[in-house]
């Protein structure tokens, strides 16, 4: 006759078990975040080669950076036009699954998000000196003209944060930073990788890494 497990054996056993799972979940949750990474790298870089193309169609001049918002040629929607999507209007062009969302983001901020990335602004916010004010016109970098184009990001992941009317809805996290305005790094820059510590960039030359801290020379004007 076979012995049947006493309560002490499956206590035992159940305790190994949970053991086990307690030392294999942080390596399942770091192999996902570094899928996650992977593919917000990629989506940088996909929406960084939309608005270079655009440039070279339109003298060197990147898509608007901020008005119109709801309306081509908005950065955000001149890339999900190149996706393919139909429309003109926000309500038309943005959808939950695109090169706008950081897979890590959706899964910090939720699974609806439409927008998850910011376009750097620095030398466009209206201030002494500056060319434009993307609040009140339509704005763009000219590409062409950045000296040392692999020093200065183009986009980075960003956070939902309260902007005054007309504001993004909350699937939408801010679209436009620059890195002169204090409250702008504070509350618009996201960072949902590396334990929410981290966010990641593409730089002007196309280049994508990862970053913890703001570089000192990202607050330069862009032309």
């Amino acid at each position: 006759m076979r012995r049947a497990f006493t309560l002490i054996e499956l206590l035992v056993v159940i305790a190994v078990v949970a053991l086990l799972i307690g030392l294999l979940l942080p390596a399942l949750s770091g192999a996902r975040e570094a899928g996650r990474s992977a593919n917000c790298l990629s989506n940088e870089r996909q929406i960084f080669l939309v608005c270079r193309a655009y440039a070279d169609e339109n003298k060197g001049s990147s898509p608007a950076l901020g008005v119109p918002y709801g309306t081509l040629p908005n950065w955000a929607l001149v890339v999900q036009a190149s996706m393919g999507i139909t429309g003109e209007t926000s309500a038309e062009l943005f959808s939950e699954r695109s090169a706008l969302v950081c897979p890590s983001a959706r899964a910090l901020y939720g699974a609806q998000m439409q927008r998850t990335y910011a376009i750097n602004a620095t030398g466009h916010f209206g201030q002494p000196g500056d060319a434009d004010n993307y609040d009140t016109a339509p704005a763009s970098i000219h590409m062409d003209r950045v000296q040392r184009p692999g020093d200065f990001p183009l986009f980075v992941d960003s956070a939902p944060t309260f902007i005054p009317p007309p504001a993004p809805p909350p699937t939408r996290t801010a679209s436009v930073l620059d890195f002169r305005i204090a409250s702008h790094v504070t509350d618009r820059l996201g960072r949902p990788h590396v334990s929410k510590r981290g966010f990641h960039a593409v730089m002007l030359d196309g280049s994508a890494k990862p970053y913890t801290e703001v570089r000192p020379e990202w607050i330069e004007p862009l032309p």
